[in-house]
This record gives structure tokens, sequence and C-alpha cells, in this order.
């Protein structure tokens, strides 16, 4: 399995207005700097809970399809852009819609229609299998588990803070954690562990 970021987020699910009033920052400033903290907050965020917090477009690489499904390894899965194939004399083909059905779970799963399987081939060298799609959580949507839980938002606002406020490498005089435990502890639920 091989897993690429295609497209990175563009927009952030914290705005600049949220963290200026977290902050209690009134002028302009720093809003430059702030940005770049909103933005090094969610992504390490990501890194703790293995979820993609903006929406960003991806594309997970497997050698050849498996027997009964796809698992994608970063949630929440907005939707499937492509599954894309090739056969070992490298001639792409693109799976139909109407052939596979995407399961939005945590993990995210992709499974054969019903009555069928996936395609049976004879795989190019490596990385036969291309399924593209867009992960992360947006600001509004209709679908309930693509919003941002607060206590996430909440995690990267403590953590611009705290980006804010500890500027440098070190920091005499204190104790020196991966996050601050106020930060794990709010996205401890929403880790996800294994696939």
């Amino acid at each position: 399995m091989n897993l690429k970021l295609i497209k990175a987020a563009t927009s952030e699910n914290v705005s600049l207005n949220e963290a200026k009033v977290h902050l209690r920052v009134t002028d302009s400033d720093s809003d430059s700097q702030i940005s770049m903290l909103i933005k090094a907050a969610r992504q390490d965020c990501e890194n703790f809970t293995g979820r993609a917090l903006a929406s960003q477009d991806f594309e997970l690489a497997l050698d050849s399809f498996p027997s009964d499904k796809i698992t994608l390894p970063v949630p929440p899965v907005e939707k499937i852009l492509s599954i894309k194939y090739k056969d070992s004399d490298g001639i792409e083909y693109t799976l139909n819609t109407a052939d596979y059905i995407f399961y939005n779970s945590v993990p995210a799963v992709v499974l054969p229609d019903y009555g069928t399987a996936f395609p049976v081939f004879s795989a190019y060298p490596a990385g036969a299998v291309r399924v593209s799609f867009t992960a992360g959580y947006k600001s509004a949507s209709t679908d309930a588990s693509l919003v941002m839980p607060e206590a996430i938002k909440q995690a990267i606002l403590l953590l611009v803070g705290h980006y804010y406020d500890n500027r440098e490498i070190v920091s005499v005089g204190n104790n020196v954690t991966e996050l601050p435990y106020g930060i794990k502890a709010l996205l401890m639920p929403y880790k996800v562990w294994s696939f």
C-alpha cells in the first residue's frame, strides 16, 4: 500500500478570525504568522489522529485488487474521484462507478457491487490499482460526519495558542512534551489506531 497526497488543503476549518479571537490579537500585524500557525497546528493534529482534518485529495496505490474490499486509510472520506488499474501491458482502465460501492465508515471501504467482484487481470508490476479520493472535514456539509467536530477545532486553536506563546525551539525552565495534555485529551477520541 502506498498513499500519496495529490492536492493539499487549500483552506482551513479554523479561520484566521477564530484564531485571533482565541489569541486575543486585535491588530493585523501577525496575520500571516497566525495563518501559518493554523496550518501547522492542523497538520500536527492530523499526524496525531491519522485523519485528514481539511479537505485534501489522496491517491492509494495497490499492487492488485484485494479479494473483498479496498480500505481507505485516511478518514473521513468525502468521495471517490476514480479507481484506475493497469494490466500487464500497461494499458490503463477506469472502473465504472456502477461496479463498486463506496461505504463511508471509519475506515472507509470500497466494495465490489453486489453479485460482482473486482476485476481479475494480469497486473502491472507494481501499483497497478490506484484509488483517488477526497478526504477531510468541511466547515459545513449536509453530511454531519464530514463536519469537523468541535473538539478537534478546539485542539487546533489550543495548539495555535501554544505555538504563538512558545515561538522558540527551547523553552528554559519548562517541561517539553510532544503535544500539551489538553490537546491530546481532545484528540484522543478521534485517533485512528489501525486498519
